[in-house]
């Protein structure tokens, strides 16, 4: 696109820029999303940040990829009759089957065991609520990606070196 029709979307409000956070990782980079007609276009490291001061990964950049990948799930998947895990062959169902059978397969394993269960999330965000959940079905079995990696890893930066993320250097 050129300079020009980009200012000519700029100036019928069909684009715009947001700053926000980056949350692929835990240094939480500041960013500018770039959207146009409301869909995100790309994403770039904020200058005017004081963490990243505009430079990103590779991880935050490809960030998009959480909105549009052609492999993101948008509707509950079933694994065929007869397939193995494994075999990636599911067919789609409704999301009423979808909450049915959870709520079958996770009432049973409630009524005879809660402890049979598991829960654990890929980024801190959603700690609190997996705990919640896991405290009212009753296991105690739950966790979450930053108490195994970026909490401690964070603790250990700051007790060694004074600061947690070694990525942007002077921690002091």
């Amino acid at each position: 696109m050129s300079v020009s029709e980009t200012a000519k979307l700029l100036a019928e409000g069909r684009t715009e820029v947001k700053n926000t956070t980056c949350y692929m990782c835990a240094c939480r980079c500041g960013i500018r999303v770039h959207l146009r007609d409301g869909e995100v276009r790309y994403i770039q490291g904020n200058p005017d940040h004081p963490l990243n001061k505009g430079v990103i990964c590779a991880k935050g950049s490809s960030g998009i990829m959480k909105q549009y990948s052609p492999a993101r799930l948008t509707k509950p998947l079933k694994r065929k009759e007869g397939a193995l895990r494994g075999d990636a062959q599911f067919e789609e169902i409704s999301w009423e089957e979808a909450f049915s059978t959870l709520e079958e397969r996770l009432g049973n394993i409630r009524a005879t065991d809660p402890k049979k269960f598991a829960l654990f999330t890929g980024r801190d965000q959603m700690q609190a609520l997996t705990g919640l959940f896991a405290k009212n079905f009753g296991t105690p079995n739950y966790a979450a990606h930053g108490g195994f990696c970026s909490v401690n890893m964070a603790a250990g930066m700051i007790y060694t070196i004074g600061g947690s993320f070694w990525e942007f250097g002077g921690p002091d």
